[in-house]
C-alpha cells in the first residue's frame, strides 16, 4: 500500500512545536530521506543528513519536531535536540580522544557509518560537537584527525 501525504492531517498552527517529542513510524524511503507517521496523525520527513542510526520501514521510534513549514510539511529529527545530548556527545568525543592517546583519525570528512559506529550520532551532530569543542579550545581539528588540547 502506497503512502500519500494527503492521507494525513495538516497540523493546525500551534498544534506542533519545534523540539516537541513525538512517536514515529517509518513508512517509506524517498529521495530525500524517510517518511514517518507522527503520533498516528501527521506525516513528516527525516532527511538523510539527520539520520543517526539505520532505519527500516515499519520501525517505531521516538523523534522530535525540527520544523513545521508554512505549507504544513513537517521536518523531523531522531536525534535529541537538547543541550544535554550535545554536551554528552562532546564528552564522548573527549573520552575517546583520551582513551586513544589524545589524537584520533577522525574529522569532518569521516564517514557517517564510522561516526555512528563510534558515537551513535549523526555526522551532522558530530561536526557540530567538534566545532563546539574547537571553539572552546578543547580540541584541534587537523586535515585527517582531531587532537585534544
Amino acid at each position: 500500500m502506497a503512502i500519500h501525504d494527503d492521507d494525513f492531517d495538516i497540523p493546525q498552527p500551534g498544534a506542533l512545536q519545534v523540539r516537541q517529542p513525538v512517536e514515529l513510524e517509518i513508512v517509506a524511503e524517498t529521495d530525500l530521506g524517510y517518511k514517518a507517521v507522527i503520533d498516528d496523525r501527521y506525516i513528516g520527513l527525516i532527511y538523510f543528513d539527520e539520520i543517526s542510526q539505520p532505519l527500516r520501514i515499519g520501525a517505531y521510534l521516538k523523534g522530535w519536531i525540527k520544523a513545521v513549514r508554512p505549507d504544513g510539511k513537517i521536518d523531523l529529527t531522531i536525534t535529541a535536540l537538547d543541550a544535554e545530548s550535545r554536551n554528552e556527545l562532546e564528552e564522548m568525543i573527549l573520552g575517546h580522544l583520551r582513551k586513544h592517546g589524545g589524537e584520533v583519525r577522525l574529522s569532518d570528512k569521516s564517514s557517517p557509518e564510522e561516526i555512528f559506529r563510534l558515537f551513535k550520532a549523526s555526522k551532522k551532530n558530530f561536526k557540530r560537537a567538534i566545532g563546539s569543542l574547537y571553539k572552546s579550545r578543547r580540541i584541534l581539528i587537523k586535515d585527517e584527525s582531531i587532537q585534544i588540547v
